[in-house]
This record gives structure tokens, C-alpha cells and sequence, in this order.
């Protein structure tokens, strides 16, 4: 049966005038070269069209966009939910440039691959700044003259005056785009509010930390004897929950054993690893999977504004680094040893019990947020993240802290200070914090967050408050 074809979308946007906005939209030069992103943009609109867009989730995307297979899980191969947000910022920069008098634009909300088309009614045009005035032809010298007449000296003096003011207007026009550069990069930057100004003013690439907890991985043939040693064997009782329920992570597999072994033959094994499998306690081995993708997030947005970052391990962050530099940790106290520093003045605490303890509860405030689970598979439903602001060592820079109970709430706080429409919203919170007066310097933002499949998918700001210096 045919599907169902839209008559119109619901801001009043005919099927025709969508499909000419997105074809605008692809061979504009934000799109043309970018493949993936281009079938990415026309699957969801084509889905939009034919009234099938609740159909759109990241397994499908996955499937038909990335050529993902059956074995495709979102949680570990992030793909779909990395590229829609390049997407949503490519579309932004489309619209601040070539789309910006387009009278239909197309967004893509965040949390969702539902396209939305909407009316645009552009602002009046305003003249471009006109390039540098050509040379006046020169007067035509009469043929064989030999010697400058006073008609001839007084063109020439005229020449040489407009000569004059075409250099002095030449000058003053390219003084006059040098202040408009400064001014555009200024906007540039304001639209990111009172949360990223003192780190975007900072002529200084700013520290981001990422966490580089203590974990227990497999052993390798390759690892030392002292290593061997060291590690720590895994039992049968172990081997047989792995060989029974894990076989399909990545970090192990199962292996015919020329008839050797139990049941017919077959041993798990770890992936370039004879023998028993063994644990070996590394501390430069992981990083978690949302401070990953929230380092891209932060990566985009300081590259969206011609601004580089410093990258560095928790383990090789130094005070004086806290000291002399804007500096801003992913992940909680948990993964990122220096995330627990300097916090005898924060409100909202990460306890020993995996939970966020309020010390200050407001009216309407839970004094205790817990995760929650999906009491048959185990699975995280619900997490809560921080974001908290507050001084250095020197209280002369600042230091962000990016931090979940797990580590999929990392991703959302990370996420929540660098897409458009949840920054916005926390800059609002801020100027309401700030009622008449500046926004507050210092503060944290509790947010929860819905998780799926171990992606987050929803992302609210529960509660902020105003934090004091150590140092007021």
C-alpha cells in the first residue's frame, strides 16, 4: 500500500516549497561535499513528507544511513546522534550566512531526527559593504603632444587628487572591515552567554580534562612477566558467566579449540590472549564513552568560533594548571580525580552512594537525586549531572565542571552547554538568577536526564543555584 503523502506540513509549508528549501540546503557549501550528511538530511525529510517521521529512530538511521548492520547498537557506536548534532550546527551556520533570507527554513530539535519546516520572514535588506572605488580612466592626450599644456597640468592635478582619496577611501573601507570583523566575532561569541564568556574572552586555549580512571582490563600476550604477575586470574565460575552471557562484547569471543577444552571443543578466550583469561589494573586504558563524545561537543563549539583547546588526562592535570588556566573537567568525582577538588562551597555533591546530595535544598527541592534502573534488565533509565562553575586555585579563572552520576549524564551536561536551544535555556536561568543586576559568576545546574539504550535523550535543568567564591 502507498504511503501517505502530506498535503502540507504544520507550519503551513507545502511538500513543494520543503523539497526545493532542502535541496538549497544540500548544495549549499555547508552540505555539498558532506555525503553522509546529505543522505542523512534527505531520509528524514523524506520521511517528514510521507507522514512517517515517528517512524525515524537511531537504529533505523544507523541501518540506512551509515550502513550499519543487525548487530548495530547505538550505546556503542554513537554515529547517529554525533553527526545530527554536526547537522544542527552546520544548519545554524547555513542560516547566519548563505540561508539567511531563505523563506523556508528546516531544524532538526534537539533529542529528536523529526525535521520541522517553518516560515521565515527575513528583515529588511541592508546594502553589502561596496569594495574600493576603480581609478577614473585617464584623460585622453592628444596624439604626437610633446610638452603639457595648463589644460593638460590641471587634468593631471585632478587625477592625482582622485588618485588621493580612492587610496585614503581604500584605507578607510578596509579599517571599516576590520571593525566589522571584530564586531561579528564578538557576536559570535556573545551568543553563547554568560556560561562560556569568561572562557571565550580569555585570549588563552582554556584545559579540558579528560577522565583517566584506574580499570581492569584483559590481559595481553604481549604484557610483561612483572604484569602476568600482577594480574589477577579469572575463576571458572567467572569464565562460565562471560562464556554464557558476554560472548557478544567485543572484548571477548569464542574460539574452536581443535576438539581441546569443554563443550565440543570451545573456550572463550580474550581477543589476542591464549590461555585463561587474566585482569590487569591499567591506568592509561579508558576513558568513558560520554566524556568522549562531550570532548567532540566542546571540541565544536571552541572550533565554531576560531578557538582552539588544550587536552589533557586527569592524571597529568597539575595544580598549577587549576592555577593559571580556564580548565574544564568531564566526568564526576568517580573517573576524574580533580572533579571532587575545591568543592567545600558547592551546594549539590556527588555522595559515596552514586547518588547527588542537595546540602542547601530550596523550596519544591529533593534533598537526595538517585539514578534509576529498569528493574528487569538492569538497564540506566534515568541519571543526574552537574554543571557546575566556580574559581581556580588563583580565583583568577574559572573552572567548568562537566560531571554525571554515570557516565551517559557527563555526555548530557556536556551537551547541555554547547547546543543552542538547551544553552539558551540555561542562560535564561541565569539572567533570572541575576533578576537587575550580572548574571551570577559562579553556580551549579542540576539536570536529569532520560536514557535509552544507554543514549540521553532528554536532557532538563531541575535546579540552579548561586555559589559563593571560597575566596568572597
Amino acid at each position: 500500500m502507498a504511503a501517505h503523502v502530506s498535503k502540507e506540513s504544520p507550519a503551513g509549508v507545502e511538500p513543494a516549497e520543503a523539497r526545493q528549501a532542502l535541496e538549497k540546503i544540500l548544495k549549499s557549501k555547508y552540505f555539498v561535499n558532506a555525503h553522509q550528511k546529505k543522505r542523512f538530511l534527505r531520509l528524514i525529510c523524506d520521511f517528514h513528507l510521507k507522514g512517517r517521521a515517528h517512524e525515524l529512530n537511531e537504529y533505523l538511521l544507523g541501518y540506512d544511513v551509515f550502513g550499519r548492520d543487525n548487530d548495530f547498537n547505538p550505546s556503542a557506536d554513537p554515529i547517529v546522534r554525533v553527526v545530527a548534532h554536526e547537522i544542527r550546527k552546520k544548519l545554524e551556520l547555513y542560516y547566519q550566512n548563505e540561508g539567511a533570507d531563505d523563506p523556508v527554513r528546516l531544524e532538526i530539535p534537539a533529542g529528536s531526527y523529526q525535521p520541522v519546516f517553518t516560515r521565515h520572514m527575513p528583515g529588511p535588506a541592508t546594502d553589502g559593504i561596496e569594495g574600493a572605488a576603480s581609478s577614473p580612466a585617464p584623460p585622453e592626450m592628444a596624439a604626437g603632444q610633446k610638452r603639457l599644456t595648463p589644460r593638460t597640468l590641471a587634468l593631471g592635478m585632478a587625477a592625482l587628487v582622485l588618485l588621493a582619496g580612492v587610496v585614503i577611501l581604500a584605507i578607510s573601507n578596509w579599517e571599516l572591515r576590520q571593525r566589522l570583523g571584530e564586531a561579528n566575532s564578538s557576536r559570535d561569541t556573545a551568543v553563547y552567554g554568560a556560561v562560556w564568556e569568561p572562557f571565550l574572552k580569555d585570549p588563552a586555549p582554556p584545559i579540558v580534562v579528560l577522565s583517566n580512571p584506574p580499570t581492569l582490563r584483559f590481559s595481553k600476550a604481549s604484557d610483561p612477566e612483572v604484569i602476568i604477575r600482577e594480574s589477577i586470574p579469572l575463576g571458572p565460575e567467572a569464565v562460565e558467566v562471560l562464556k554464557n552471557k558476554f560472548v557478544t562484547n567485543p572484548e571477548v569471543m569464542i574460539r574452536e579449540a581443535n576438539g581441546s577444552g569443554a563443550e565440543g571443543g570451545r573456550e572463550i578466550v580474550t581477543v589476542r590472549q591464549s590461555g585463561p583469561p587474566r585482569l590487569v589494573l591499567s591506568t592509561d586504558f579508558s576513558t568513558g564513552m560520554g566524556e568522549a563524545i562531550g570532548l567532540h561537543y566542546l571540541t565544536d563549539l571552541f572550533r565554531s568560533v576560531n578557538r582552539n583547546i588544550q587536552l589533557k588526562r586527569s592524571r597529568t592535570l597539575s595544580a598549577d594548571d587549576l592555577k593559571n588556566h580556564n580548565v574544564i573537567l568531564l566526568g564526576g568525582v568517580w573517573v576524574n580525580e580533580w572533579s571532587g577538588k575545591l568543592s567545600d562551597n558547592e551546594d549539590f555533591v556527588f555522595s559515596d552512594h552514586s547518588t547527588i546530595v542537595n546540602r542547601r535544598p530550596q523550596p519544591g527541592e529533593e534533598r537526595e537525586y538517585i539514578p534509576q534502573f529498569d528493574g528487569r534488565t538492569g538497564s540506566l533509565v534515568v541519571d543526574y549531572a552537574l554543571i557546575t562553575v566556580k574559581s581556580n586555585l588563583s580565583d583568577a579563572n574559572r573552572v567548568m565542571v562537566l560531571a554525571g552520576v554515570y557516565s551517559q549524564g557527563t555526555e548530557a551536561a556536556a551537551e547541555c552547554v554547547t547546543d543552542k536551544n538547551h544553552l539558551d535555556q540555561l542562560n535564561q536561568r541565569l539572567r533570572q538568577a541575576a533578576g537587575q543586576g550580572s548574571p551570577p559568576r559562579y553556580f551549579q545546574a542540576l539536570l536529569k536526564v532520560g536514557v535509552e539504550n544507554g543514549i540521553p535523550t532528554t536532557i532538563s535543568i531541575l535546579s540552579l543555584h548561586e555559589l559563593v567564591s571560597s575566596g568572597s
